[in-house]
């Protein structure tokens, strides 16, 4: 089963950064390296990324065949998504026990979607195979 642990960091969080030390902001990444060859060896991993806290975040919508953009996520809270994982383990408890270890769990949050692989994701991936890089 797949599953999507999407991080988020709390109000003020580049502000939490931008008061760590040097070898704070190092040791946090470290940490960040080390979970994710811990999911390589347990072959949980897929992929993860994080979010650029620098480029625009704007949110399109489209009804009635109007587009509008908007600056700011399209659902406001209190933290804001920055990063994701894709992992694929064998059950829930196991995206959690994942999830648990990702630094942001400790001051913001980790949200723990299941991916669905119905029949929409195996069409749309039988689209994306032939199509050349």
């Amino acid at each position: 089963m797949r599953f999507a642990l999407l991080t988020y960091n709390p109000p003020g969080g580049r502000e939490i950064w931008a008061a760590m030390t040097e070898s704070e902001r190092q040791a946090e990444e470290d940490e960040y390296l080390r979970l994710v060859e811990a999911m390589h060896a347990s072959n949980a991993y897929v992929e993860a990324s994080e979010f650029d806290p620098a480029s625009g975040l704007r949110t399109v919508r489209v009804r009635d065949g109007d587009t509008s953009v908007s600056d700011g996520p399209a659902v406001r809270g209190e933290e804001l998504l920055t990063g994701y994982f894709l992992i694929d383990v064998e059950s829930e408890d196991a995206a959690l026990d994942w999830a648990a270890r990702i630094p942001n769990a400790r001051n913001g949050s980790v949200e723990v979607r299941r991916v669905d692989e119905g029949e929409l994701a195996e069409r749309m991936a039988a689209a994306t195979a032939d199509v050349p890089e």
